[in-house]
């Protein structure tokens, strides 16, 4: 996976303040073939394998800056926002643009741990803002791409024939690509077959690749 930078904010109860995100491959803890997504705010570097997974490189720098950190020593009570790279097609032709999203981590009655329904994607195209409001990036981006007009189209891994999400389950972000296992994995027909399938990589449901295809419905584990 190349490695993506896009802009972004970051808010807490002290204020708001812009911020650079980047999602970079990593092999932390001895993980192979995944990516780990960095910033920093007010000062602080911060770091995880996923958005709402963020840890401070340095706890006593976070305490001295004030962010919110949990027992965990996860960043929380705040709101992340990011404007990720996305191709989309229009009318048969690809363009580049954006997936906005808003990731509110502040916790209370409107986020409830079973459905928090605290991510909010966008996507404007040729003017119009289409808008989702889910618990994952999974749903919600397929959720998106169904809001969009007729000929619009997401060219991304969400929609590839080659990625797919774990039985075991994931988290906020991320996929497993099967790229470089592409007949093995589209004869899978069942969970056994899938766990049997290599991983070329985890990615992003943003990201895209040149081996990109457009997925064909009922391929693989997830249909």
């Amino acid at each position: 996976m190349r490695e993506l930078g896009f802009e972004g904010t970051y808010q807490d109860r002290l204020g708001s303040e812009a911020i650079s995100w980047q999602i970079v491959p990593s092999s932390r803890y001895g993980r192979m073939r995944w990516y780990e997504i960095r910033t920093t705010v007010r000062g602080v570097p911060i770091w995880g394998m996923d958005f709402d997974g963020l840890s401070p490189d340095d706890l006593d720098a976070a305490r001295a800056a004030s962010l919110p950190v949990d027992a965990s020593e996860v960043v929380t009570d705040c709101v992340l926002s990011a404007a990720l790279p996305m191709v989309v097609e229009v009318a048969g032709a690809r363009r580049e643009g954006t997936v906005c999203f808003t990731l509110d981590l502040r916790p209370g009655p409107d986020h409830p741990p079973a459905r928090p329904r605290n991510l909010k994607l966008a996507a404007t195209i040729d003017g119009i803002t289409y808008e989702v409001v889910d618990d994952w990036f999974e749903d919600g981006m397929l959720r998106l791409e169904a809001e969009l007009p007729a000929g619009v189209r997401l060219v991304a891994c969400i929609t590839c024939l080659y990625s797919d999400y774990s039985p075991a389950g994931h988290g906020l972000m991320g996929m497993s690509c099967h790229r470089d296992a592409k007949s093995q994995y589209l004869a899978v027909r069942s969970k056994f077959d899938y766990f049997r399938v290599p991983v070329t990589e985890e990615v992003p449901e943003t990201y895209l690749c040149p081996e990109y295809e457009r997925r064909v419905p009922g391929t693989g584990y997830r249909g």
